[in-house]
């Protein structure tokens, strides 16, 4: 370990490496403007009307301005303090502080404020959540039975209760980022709608308390709402902290740039909704607009659904900070040892603290105002200019000085002038009470002159602090890095290259990345289409398809019964479980080579194909396939989404125009436009979770209302077509759906490639540590769904089985929903190979220089053209599902694994029996048989059809034989 420049230990160095806010520095400046748009544009968008109602006009406006240039003028300064000092970086807001005003001074002036808004964020949030879900829940479904919203309070924790365990903000990016979008979406919905409602008649404009101190009071917690709108400060300089930063590339350019974008998205958000939004309702307007609205039903369900989304990653942006906090306290202070217990335990117990105080005290608007006026305006107006001031003590009078001493006075005269104007415009029947409050005004004022002395001692022991940490510092402050040599021996310009593509440029996952990461890529649209897939499979009378399967696949007894037990089931059956075996052990395969040679990984699948089949063969024979399988799964994800979307609407509004499906995918495209810009699989991990939370809750949706609504009224379980080649056919298409379900082999190397390796800690222990929980999430997804809905309908089930429930209609119209939010991760995990490959070609083959404009000119491509794909035959899913089993999915899953261990083996007896024996064979022998078995028991109606067809799968198995012995020999 190299000598550290504040000379701590190594203890407090593997500690700072555990803690949330310093274990990861590897963020991009975009992940600053999405974090600050999604700490900054909450909720309290939606209270802006309300607080332009409380302010007026005149000075409504103004603040709204005002606040903008005066908060972002107040980031800038906290950006450029992070990095003050030579060699040493302020991470989180009280270490700025005590360097500010001392030691235990800092702490108490900062932390409790800081607690405050962080806590309290949390908990009004949790009001927020569960609100908007209620609201969700009252629009999709108004005749349903009144539900509390204590109810909805307890689901919205139950997101936070997973999420929260998400060990850093880079962990988060991709919920911040689903949620920064959501801010936007549903900011735009909201003065959108109130353009399309049109000024009220009888609007008014005027205030609406009737007595002086009634409106000064609502004056107060107007301006709370407007500081609880630009509370981004508590955690900027956490945020920054996620940022590398060297001399010669110090974070804040990186960061200064993500808050211009930021505040830039927040102009577009907040000052549409609240000047439009007060326009048209006047002081009539609810502290919540969306309340306001009430149509187009469908919209507003929308919007709160939106808001759902965003808080969520809200309530985790301002929660990482207070989980910093305890865990600190918890081990520095109280000597517990960083574990995950210990952090599961405690970010438990602070999720079910806030939850519990939302539910106590569930009042939206007078938490806004009660926590704004508390704490939010000195963390964000006051305590950047004072320590601005106390730090870099500009020259009495110059721009610097003069800016921030405007800054502090402004604030306080414009209170009192404000006061003043009211008391002069007022009755005096309420005088006592505003003297009461104008002479606790100025006490603190008075206060707050006093402390100015106290403020100037600071000063001094912060000029003596400066100058012992400067001498501290020593001769370590300005020590050379020193880069260790390479040990595959690449050049400076390769590995550069590796550290700029997708793949290799992150290594520094956990293991449950990899289980939600492999859950969202297997659990994707597929399992809605697995009970259609039985119908076509069927359930029973197929003795002789288990006689087969026995003498194919058995060679022990106990493998003998419990195949003949599952076939005895039905193929349907056998085919589920057989599949959900195989596919684990060839993906354990794929885990244990991807380091089977020392100090190499294969961190692509076409590098492991390579590897086993040589340099050229190995390309032609995996890349075309997996490009065909990754680009089909993201043109199928394409379709999904859209015709998901389109359900949800039609649901919502089921009176409303309909609307063409194109239109939606259109919408469903531009989140990827956005998304796709994320360089690697760890910045994606935010969303890649919360696709995984939403497949396990469609699919539980799924079975369980399927439960709900009974088995039907003369169900029937046979084979729906009336010809043997229909059946064959439909046989085929239904194997294609179930290895369309299983078709997490083609991104599995590529995911872990992001888990670091050491000989002493290689990456397949936490890896299949995380298939084992992926695939127990796999079973109880598919299992339920495919036997359950299949029970249910028969062999009238469509072959998405949200089509086939209908009621309860909110709740399909929440589980189209949480299809959209899966396959937007699903899209984004198979796309991440095929862009690590594009620009793989243009940077190493075309030799572009590898920048951010390349990569967004490349992927901004890739995901236009998968949009237009669409349109030309396409969006039919079971087809396409059936396309792609045929070419690919198959081989990728099953055979190619089996090829690769076999490959690299010496001896090529054992080569021709594992390969030839038992991959090819088997497969062909079962597929045969089973064509056998229908031809057996058919009239011979369609003889001719059915012969070219058996014709054409034997010449192609004989292709194949011929292939492989060439191939062995």
């Amino acid at each position: 370990m190299g000598s550290q420049s504040d000379q701590r230990t190594a203890k407090e160095k593997a500690i700072d490496d555990w803690l949330p806010i310093t274990s990861s520095r590897n963020a991009k400046w975009w992940y600053s403007a999405f974090h600050n748009v999604t700490a900054m544009v909450g909720a309290g968008v939606l209270s802006l009307p309300y607080a332009m109602s409380e302010l007026g006009w005149g000075p409504g406006v103004a603040v709204l301005v005002i606040s903008w240039i005066v908060t972002l003028y107040t980031l800038w300064q906290m950006v450029e303090m992070h990095e003050m000092v030579p060699g040493k970086r302020f991470d989180r807001y009280h270490e700025l502080g005590q360097h500010a005003f001392g030691e235990k001074l800092g702490l108490w002036i900062v932390v409790p404020q800081q607690l405050i808004v962080e806590v309290g964020v949390n908990i009004v949030y949790m009001v927020t959540g569960g609100r908007s879900l209620k609201k969700f829940h009252d629009s999709v479904c108004p005749s349903c039975k009144q539900i509390k919203t204590t109810y909805f309070i307890m689901i919205f924790a139950s997101v936070h209760f997973v999420l929260s365990h998400l060990p850093n903000f880079n962990s988060i990016s991709g919920v911040s980022l689903a949620a920064a979008v959501m801010s936007l979406s549903y900011s735009t919905i909201a003065w959108a709608a109130s353009v399309h409602k049109g000024v009220q008649p009888d609007v008014q404009y005027g205030y609406k308390a009737t007595t002086t101190s009634g409106t000064v009071f609502n004056f107060f917690s107007a301006l709370g709402d407007v500081a609880f709108a630009y509370a981004g400060h508590n955690v900027v300089l956490e945020i920054q902290a996620t940022i590398p930063s060297t001399p010669e590339k110090p974070s804040k350019k990186p960061m200064w740039k993500g808050v211009v974008v930021a505040y830039i998205v927040v102009a577009l958000c907040y000052f549409p909704v609240a000047l439009i939004g007060y326009w048209v309702f006047g002081n009539e307007v609810e502290d919540n607009i969306l309340i306001s609205l009430q149509k187009p039903r469908w919209l507003i369900a929308a919007a709160n659904m939106f808001v759902v989304i965003h808080v969520i990653g809200s309530y985790q942006i301002y929660a990482m900070p207070v989980f910093d906090m305890i865990e600190t306290v918890l081990v520095k202070k109280m000597h517990f040892a960083p574990c995950f217990r210990l952090r599961f335990i405690a970010r438990t117990t602070y999720v079910a603290f806030t939850m519990f105080i939302g539910m106590t005290f569930p009042f939206f608007g007078g938490l806004l105002g009660f926590f704004g006026g508390f704490a939010f305006a000195p963390t964000t107006y006051f305590l950047p200019c004072i320590m601005w001031l106390s730090l870099y003590k500009p020259r009495k009078f110059s721009l610097s000085w003069c800016t921030n001493w405007v800054y502090l006075h402004r604030t306080r005269c414009f209170v009192d002038d404000c006061i003043s104007y009211w008391w002069a415009k007022a009755d005096h029947t309420s005088s006592q009470g505003l003297q009461v409050l104008l002479l606790k005004f100025s006490s603190l004022n008075k206060r707050g002159e006093l402390n100015s002395e106290a403020h100037a001692i600071a000063q001094e022991g912060l000029r003596w602090s400066i100058r012992n940490l400067r001498v501290d510092a020593g001769p370590y402050s300005d020590a050379p890095l020193q880069t260790n040599s390479m040990s595959d021996q690449r050049t400076a310009k390769e590995k550069a290259i590796d550290d700029w593509l997708p793949i290799t440029s992150s290594r520094n996952a956990k293991w449950w990345y990899s289980a939600f990461h492999n859950v969202t890529a297997m659990v994707g649209a597929g399992v809605l289409s697995l009970p259609y897939a039985m119908s076509e499979l069927g359930w029973n009378r197929f003795a002789l398809v288990c006689q087969i399967l026995i003498m194919q696949l058995a060679r022990s007894q106990v493998f003998s019964d419990f195949v003949c037990f599952l076939t005895f089931r039905g193929p349907g059956v056998a085919v589920l479980v057989i599949s959900w075996i195989i596919t684990l052990y060839t993906l354990w395969q794929m885990v244990e080579m991807h380091e089977m040679v020392p100090g190499k990984r294969f961190d692509r699948y076409h590098e492991l194909g390579q590897h086993a089949f040589g340099e050229k063969l190995g390309l032609w024979i995996v890349v075309p396939q997996q490009l065909i399988v990754e680009v089909g799964v993201n043109i199928v994800y394409m379709v999904t989404g859209g015709r998901s979307l389109k359900k949800f609407h039609d649901s919502v509004c089921p009176s409303c125009k309909q609307i063409k499906t194109t239109y939606f995918i259109m919408i469903f495209a531009s989140v990827h436009f956005v998304l796709s810009h994320l360089p690697n699989f760890n910045s994606i991990s935010g969303v890649s979770l919360a696709a995984a939370v939403m497949s396990l809750s469609y699919s539980t949706i799924a079975w369980a209302a399927s439960v709900h609504k009974g088995v039907q009224p003369d169900v029937q379980y046979g084979y729906k077509a009336t010809t043997t080649s229909g059946t064959v056919f439909n046989f085929f298409s239904a194997l294609g759906d179930v290895a369309f379900a299983y078709a997490g082999h083609n991104v599995v190397l590529e995911i872990q490639a992001t888990i670091p390796s050491t000989p002493e800690k290689p990456s397949k222990k936490p890896m299949w540590k995380g298939v084992v929980v992926a695939y127990i999430v796999v079973a109880l997804c598919y299992f339920p769904v495919a036997l359950i809905g299949y029970w249910v309908f028969g062999n009238e089930v469509e072959d998405n089985i949200l089509i086939s429930l209908q009621k309860p209609r909110w709740l399909i119209a929440a589980a189209n929903m949480f299809v959209v939010i899966h396959v937007i991760g699903s899209y984004q995990i198979y796309a991440m190979p095929v862009f690590d490959m594009i620009e793989t070609v243009l940077v190493k083959k075309m030799h572009f220089a590898p920048c951010f404009r390349l990569r967004f000119i490349a992927r901004t491509t890739y995901v236009g053209n998968i949009y237009h794909v669409h349109r030309y035959d396409l969006p039919f899913l079971w087809w396409a599902s059936w396309i792609l089993w045929r070419i690919c999915f198959c081989p990728n899953n099953i055979f190619s694994s089996l090829h690769h261990v076999a490959l690299p083996l010496q001896t090529k007896k054992i080569q021709l029996i594992v390969v030839y024996k038992l991959d090819l064979h088997r497969t062909r022998c079962f597929v045969d048989d089973c064509i056998s078995y229908w031809w057996a028991k058919a009239d011979h109606t369609s003889s001719q059809g059915l012969q070219v067809l058996l014709l054409k799968f034997s010449s192609l198995n004989k292709r194949v034989q011929i292939a492989l012995r060439f191939r062995i020999k």
